[in-house]
């Protein structure tokens, strides 16, 4: 799921999370095929890509949704947002 058939600021929260899983979950796919492959500039091509869209899709959560992991926190939120969002098993269930 390199680019998103809609824009990133058009999706709902759980479409943008998955948008966030999927280009993760093909990083790490590729990370695997890589350390057997270190040649491959297409599969480079293709991790560097998938890693540029996982970035815009976490930033956009982040922005709309709070961060996903301490790596999403904002400057402008400080810490705060981080340390004050709720706990997985205090999320509302779906």
């Amino acid at each position: 799921m390199k680019t998103p058939s809609k824009s990133l600021e058009a999706m709902g929260k759980d479409e943008l999370l998955r948008t966030v899983q999927a280009n993760q979950f093909a990083m790490r796919d590729l990370a695997l095929y890589l350390d057997t492959h270190p040649t491959d500039r297409n599969a480079l091509d293709t991790f560097l890509t998938h890693r540029e869209c996982y970035e815009a899709a976490a930033a956009a959560y982040a922005k709309r949704f709070g961060a996903l992991t301490m790596q999403h926190v904002g400057t402008e939120d400080g810490w705060a947002a981080w340390s004050n969002t709720p706990w997985p098993w205090e999320k509302e269930a779906n």
